[in-house]
């Protein structure tokens, strides 16, 4: 049986959705989604279409940064023409060094560049849907830090056309790192669709995240969990993707194991009780809530621009 979702819905001080939280009225803010391609050429058009007829039913200030790892399909081309007629689009290109190391390039820029208050990662092939954005956006309006588009909870999904391997895959080596990292009380730990403030990441050295591939999705959630970040499910309906082909392969996999070990060591024996330093993490964040410093992470302006490639 699937547990309930969970939700926190208590206040952190020092944000602005929260300011006015008590009288239903949330202020518009600045929202970036940072959506990683490499050969999404298919995707990418009807995936920022998609957003942006979101974007309409909500009242905050939305970007989206592309972060495309110089696709040899042209990828990036199909960004640069679109930016002629979409003003919030962003281009950030990159040598392809996995999906970590595209995600540290893109939340800097969104950082830095675009200011943004809050940040969203998502999936441009559609196994993450645009329709269910808002529900993401809800619950940070509500005070979350984090909040994890969950496919193990109760409402969850994942597709019924799955072969056994993927399956077991999915569901079993969540488990295994979840428990393995000493954060299970979170049900979806490698969950690529998240919206996360960006109080929380300027707390997270991201350089030091030390990984390239899909393990970042979780080293980042254990960074804000040992932080004491508000951390928040909601239930997806996770698809298959629309077209083209997944990127994930065995070597991915097994540096995701090995990384939950590591994890759970990584503070010494004292790392062994997670929740111990979760509790005392967040009385410092608690804190630093009320005077958030920005970042003085910066990338060389040879890095960072909308423009296609020289």
């Amino acid at each position: 049986m699937l547990p309930k979702p969970r939700s926190e819905m208590t206040r952190s001080a020092g944000f602005l959705f929260d300011k006015i939280l008590v009288k239903g009225y949330y202020p518009s803010v600045k929202i970036t989604l940072v959506i990683p391609t490499y050969n999404e050429r298919r995707n990418v058009q009807p995936i920022i279409r998609a957003l942006l007829d979101q974007f309409r039913t909500l009242h905050h200030e939305f970007q989206i940064l592309i972060v495309d790892d110089k696709s040899p399909d042209g990828t990036w081309a199909v960004v640069v023409e679109l930016q002629k007629s979409i003003k919030n689009l962003h281009l950030l290109l990159g040598n392809k060094q996995g999906l970590g190391s595209a995600y540290t390039r893109g939340f800097k820029y969104a950082l830095d560049k675009l200011r943004s208050d809050a940040i969203v990662e998502m999936d441009a092939d559609f196994s993450h849907q645009p329709s269910e954005l808002p529900k993401l956006i809800e619950q940070i309006e509500k005070g979350a830090d984090f909040v994890i588009g969950s496919r193990y909870i109760r409402g969850g999904k994942v597709p019924k056309n799955w072969h056994l391997f993927r399956k077991i895959n999915s569901r079993w080596g969540n488990r295994f790192a979840r428990y393995l990292a000493g954060i299970d009380d979170v049900y979806d730990c490698t969950s690529g669709f998240r919206a996360i403030r960006t109080q929380v990441l300027r707390k997270i050295d991201l350089d030091k995240l030390k990984v390239r591939g899909y393990s970042f999705q979780m080293n980042l959630l254990y960074k804000a969990y040992v932080l004491g970040a508000k951390i928040t499910e909601v239930p997806i309906d996770f698809r298959e993707r629309a077209a083209g082909y997944t990127k994930l392969g065995p070597s991915d996999i097994a540096e995701f194991m090995w990384n939950s070990v590591k994890l759970r060591f990584e503070q010494g024996w004292q790392g062994l009780d997670k929740r111990a330093l979760r509790t005392a993490a967040k009385r410092t964040l608690s804190a630093g809530n009320k005077d958030v410093s920005r970042s003085e992470q910066t990338l060389p302006d040879e890095q960072v621009g909308d423009f296609p490639l020289g």
